[in-house]
């Protein structure tokens, strides 16, 4: 009997190193910029991006093909594995479909033994529960479908809260069409979490510093955290300001610490700054 491997796409936010650790596969989105496409990831990070975009007429994402997905799957039933697949939320798109044609695509055996998971989240919320679920299959003793339903219960379990520096790049994306009237009217910043799956207002912050805060009263409000990680591009100076105020009541150690891809980059823009909690079962 073969084990469980763990695919994801690349808007997980997982550091390299950890995929490499656990044996994780990414399957990358797409980033169109004008003419030119990319694979998230692979090809540009979400710097390098930062850097084309002011010249760039319009930067999108497109969800990974099909065949990426089925190249995954047959390599992993070749190894003779099975695969728990974990992607970004069906609301924000059409990467989680992908995943299910592509099984319905290569059928058989191999299909049987593929499970596919809408996370209802993206950046580290999504790579909170890819690491988790690793984490599990490498003890080796829960099979396909006891990963599946412990990931099941992580998706409400995972949240996600995060401010961007410019909404033009979320409107204009289309992936936080919901409340773009709201942000457009805005005179102060806002907060955003994800709410099963969505873009959704959490609240107003009247600046940067404020903003911050109120990532650390999120946390606060927490009964209890199990794991924890920080997203941003480009304000190391802030993300220790976070890591300092959150300290008292979830260990700066213990919080992985990450950049979001370009293919996140592509819809929040430069130097926006969020956190991700697993809140875990009770205790």
């Amino acid at each position: 009997m073969g084990s469980v491997k763990i695919i994801t796409d690349s808007t997980c936010d997982v550091p390299d190193y950890l995929l490499k650790q656990y044996d994780i596969t990414v399957v990358p989105l797409l980033i169109q910029i004008g003419e030119a496409t990319y694979l998230d990831r692979r090809e540009i990070g979400s710097q390098e991006l930062f850097r084309r975009l002011p010249l760039a007429a319009i930067a999108t994402t497109l969800p990974p093909s099909l065949d990426s997905f089925e190249q995954a799957y047959r390599a992993i039933n070749r190894a003779g594995d099975s695969a728990l697949v974990i992607t970004l939320s069906s609301k924000l798109s059409d990467t989680y479909q992908t995943a299910v044609r592509a099984r319905e695509s290569v059928g058989g055996r191999t299909a049987a033994n593929i499970a596919v998971i809408d996370s209802l989240s993206t950046s580290m919320g999504l790579g909170l529960m890819v690491l988790a679920a690793a984490k599990a299959a490498a003890r080796g003793n829960l099979g396909l479908s006891e990963l599946t339903a412990f990931v099941t219960r992580m998706v409400g379990q995972t949240h996600v809260v995060f401010f961007v520096e410019n909404y033009e790049y979320l409107t204009r994306g289309g992936r936080a069409a919901r409340i773009a009237p709201l942000l457009e009217q805005a005179t102060t910043r806002y907060l955003l979490r994800l709410d099963e799956g969505q873009i959704v207002p959490f609240e107003r912050a009247r600046t940067r510093a404020k903003a911050i805060e109120g990532l650390y009263n999120f946390v606060e409000d927490f009964p209890h955290v199990e794991e924890m990680a920080v997203l941003h591009s480009g304000v190391p100076h802030e993300v220790e300001q976070l890591l300092t105020r959150i300290h008292p009541i979830y260990p700066r150690e213990r919080v992985l610490v990450t950049e979001y891809s370009a293919a996140l980059g592509t819809h929040l823009g430069p130097n926006a700054l969020g956190t991700a909690v697993y809140e875990g079962d009770d205790h």
